[in-house]
């Protein structure tokens, strides 16, 4: 699935993403995000819009409009992360192709992306690491490196974690 998905476009209309897809998604809870099976959920939004300098303009139709998503091997990391009170889907699991052709794969640790990135292209990089509240405190979540179109989670501390899931913002 995540061949095709990398083919899809940018506020490519939902009713367009279910034909190409071939599945009958489910939607989660009340948002504008629906779980097409195998890990996958895609994030759709009510209108097109472009951003010009700091503005963002919208245009065309109201509908829903695919923007991106996310992948999680584990239905319970997707639980997590999405923080769905509800989700019991059974089929998630790692890809079997790269997530980034040649270059990231569910192998691959935040080590070797932050090399990789280095080397490539700094110039849409970054990373940090997210806590949430716990017993009174601050407890770590994750680390994350954001690279381009994508952002990497990592559920661990050591520099050496592999890729625990993604999130994806298709091309225009």
């Amino acid at each position: 699935m995540w061949k095709t998905l990398r083919e899809i476009r940018k506020f490519t209309p939902k009713a367009e993403v279910d034909r190409i897809l071939g599945v009958s998604p489910v939607q989660l809870e009340d948002r504008p995000a629906w779980y097409y099976g195998g890990g996958f959920v895609l994030h759709f939004f009510p209108v097109r819009f472009r951003v010009e300098g700091i503005q963002r303009v919208e245009y065309g139709e109201p509908g829903e409009y695919v923007v991106g998503g996310w992948h999680f091997p584990d239905a319970s990391t997707l639980k997590l992360e999405l923080g769905l009170t509800c989700f019991d889907a059974a089929d998630a699991a790692p890809l079997e192709e790269d997530i980034v052709d040649g270059v990231i794969t569910y192998q691959s640790t935040f080590q070797e992306i932050h090399r990789c990135a280095a080397q490539c292209s700094l110039e849409y990089y970054s990373e940090g690491e997210t806590r949430r509240q716990a017993e009174g405190g601050m407890a770590f979540l994750k680390h994350w490196i954001a690279w381009e179109q994508y952002e990497f989670y990592f559920y661990s501390k050591s520099r050496r974690t592999k890729v625990s899931g993604f999130r994806f913002t298709l091309p225009e």
